[in-house]
């Protein structure tokens, strides 16, 4: 039924913030095995080595402890990584309470619909509340997208960050493909367009 398509939008939101986790005072992506830690004043990413890069707001970057001389060129794209990855770690939390905003308004129709005997109610509540996550889940799409180009850019004028480079093509491609076909499946019967 309807409703069952409805958790597929549920498991989405687990999926497309990638592993987005607040806890305390820091968050992280995980991407693969890699993680982007993010606190308040830096950014710290642990290769699959164990070695780790930070990147402060102000753009300075330490490599395994050491700090690294930039050019203002290669500091502009460390101060943009840092910016975008706090971006999407405050959107990635933005759909996670759209995501719970959604699970209460369709418990809030299922009962709705129960007191009318009317089953449309909570297909309109749960399709009008998918457009809203849908567009949620869009942006933070696109921001892992825009973090993942200023990577490729720090490492072609930077190649000591290659090892710190999490997001590949590949898992920007699964965020978009996978929020489509969620999106298909959790759309009621007769509204795929």
């Amino acid at each position: 039924m309807y409703l069952q398509r409805c958790a597929a939008r549920f498991a989405l939101i687990g999926l497309l913030t990638l592993g987005l986790s607040a806890c305390g005072g820091g968050a992280s992506i995980n991407m693969d095995g890699q993680t982007i830690h993010m606190h308040a004043d830096r950014i710290s990413i642990r290769d699959r080595g164990g070695d780790t890069a930070e990147i402060e707001a102000n753009g300075a970057l330490r490599i395994a402890g050491r700090a690294v001389a930039l050019t203002p060129a290669q500091r502009v794209l460390t101060t943009r990584y840092f910016t975008q990855a706090q971006i999407a770690l405050f959107d990635g939390k933005q759909t996670g309470w759209a995501g719970a905003h959604m699970a209460g308004s369709v418990i809030g129709s299922l009962f709705s619909a129960l007191f009318h005997d009317d089953s449309r109610i909570i297909n309109h509540t749960a399709h009008a509340q998918t457009v809203k996550l849908d567009r949620h889940v869009d942006r933070l799409c696109a921001e892992i997208g825009a973090i993942r180009g200023t990577q490729d850019q720090l490492v072609a004028r930077l190649p000591a960050f290659a090892p710190y480079a999490v997001i590949d093509q590949r898992s920007v491609k699964s965020c978009w493909v996978n929020a489509r076909s969620r999106t298909a499946a959790a759309m009621p019967p007769g509204a795929h367009g």
